[in-house]
């Protein structure tokens, strides 16, 4: 029996893996809303199931790799990529998920110019520098603190988006029919114009990095059940919230429909004060990210202590301030989530594939 299986279950610990991987959950992406538009929004109300279908495999995966994690002690992305991809497989999945990072990076730098251009009226061009300037400045240094702190945004986001859905719900432009059909005709990127590949591609896009949280966060619960139920309860909170932004979108489809920062357009209906302050959480949300993405992919490459972790910092943050500016801030998370949700096919086949083989393996060896 494993240590933690004689150890009583801690409502306390429970309820802070909770919170923490729903702050996890709620960067960027979640804060513009530029997630939720493109894998739902080509498929119109009908997106919400789409979002249940997706958690629903989630909640599965999630659950199983949580109570791995804590099983077989995988308490590193890396550890937790080869246990279940083997060596050379899952180093090289660890590999090119250190490049998603990178063209992150890119897409937050472009998503923080877009926020100060929507919010301010700042050129984007001139947006972009300002972002690799804080962004880079702040990689540079190492400070993954700072990071830490500014990254517990979480609450402060979730409170302005509930006002924001709560006031489009209240002033919507259209109805929920008109609506259905607004958005999927003014949707312009999208993941998959199938239902069900948007919401398998959403599963693959989560699961992949919510996994390497699972197994990052793993040595904080002393019961295995505190991070499974943990993380299961975190990831059904995600859902709900999801729900409620789309469905702001779908009433609001005449406004929202075709734009790279909804959340933040929708916004606008408040006031200019609101705007200006929900404006400054998106650029605040995004820069932490870009931060937090450049340290990882920096860090993956050399440790912060060896002479060349600021050389690749700084290749790292120009490289992707030149990507920021290839294309919109739409286009560029579209390329970055399509990248990251195929990378998660594989990771989630090798999932499948391994639990399969021990599970075989371990009837075996208790017939023998």
């Amino acid at each position: 029996m494993t240590k933690s299986g004689t150890l009583k279950f801690s409502w306390k610990t429970f309820l802070i893996l909770t919170g923490s991987y729903v702050s996890f959950g709620i960067g960027a992406g979640f804060a513009t809303g530029a997630e939720t538009i493109q894998f739902w929004g080509p498929h119109g109300l009908i997106g919400t199931l789409g979002i249940v279908l997706s958690s629903c495999l989630i909640l599965l995966c999630i659950a199983v790799v949580s109570r791995d994690c804590k099983k077989y002690g995988l308490g590193s992305m890396e550890m937790m990529y080869k246990h279940y991809c083997g060596k050379y497989l899952g180093q090289a999945i660890s590999w090119f998920n250190t490049f998603t990072f990178f063209l992150m990076v890119g897409s937050m730098i472009s998503g923080g110019a877009t926020s100060l251009n929507t919010a301010f009226g700042l050129n984007v061009r001139i947006g972009t520098i300002i972002m690799l300037v804080i962004v880079m400045g702040t990689a540079l240094m190492g400070m993954k603190k700072l990071t830490d702190i500014l990254g517990n945004l979480a609450p402060i986001i979730m409170v302005a988006v509930l006002l924001i859905c709560i006031y489009s719900y209240a002033t919507a432009s259209d109805t929920l029919s008109a609506g259905n059909t607004i958005l999927q005709e003014k949707s312009g990127l999208g993941m998959s114009s199938n239902l069900i590949i948007s919401a398998f591609l959403n599963f693959t896009y989560v699961v992949l990095n919510m996994s390497a949280y699972s197994a990052n966060v793993s040595t904080r619960a002393d019961h295995q059940k505190e991070l499974v139920l943990g993380n299961c309860i975190g990831q059904a909170l995600a859902a709900i919230c999801q729900i409620f932004v789309f469905i702001s979108f779908v009433l609001n489809a005449s406004i929202v429909g075709g734009t790279d920062i909804p959340l933040l357009i929708l916004a606008e209906r408040l006031g200019t004060v609101f705007c200006a302050f929900y404006g400054l959480i998106v650029v605040a949300a995004t820069y932490t990210t870009a931060t937090g993405m450049a340290w990882v992919a920096a860090s993956n490459i050399k440790s912060e202590d060896s002479k060349w972790y600021k050389p690749i910092v700084a290749v790292i943050c120009i490289g992707a301030f030149i990507f920021s500016n290839t294309g919109t801030f739409g286009v560029l998370m579209n390329i970055v989530m399509k990248a990251v949700s195929y990378l998660g096919v594989v990771f989630t086949v090798c999932v499948i594939v391994s639990k399969i083989y021990r599970g075989l393996k371990e009837s075996k060896e208790k017939a023998n």
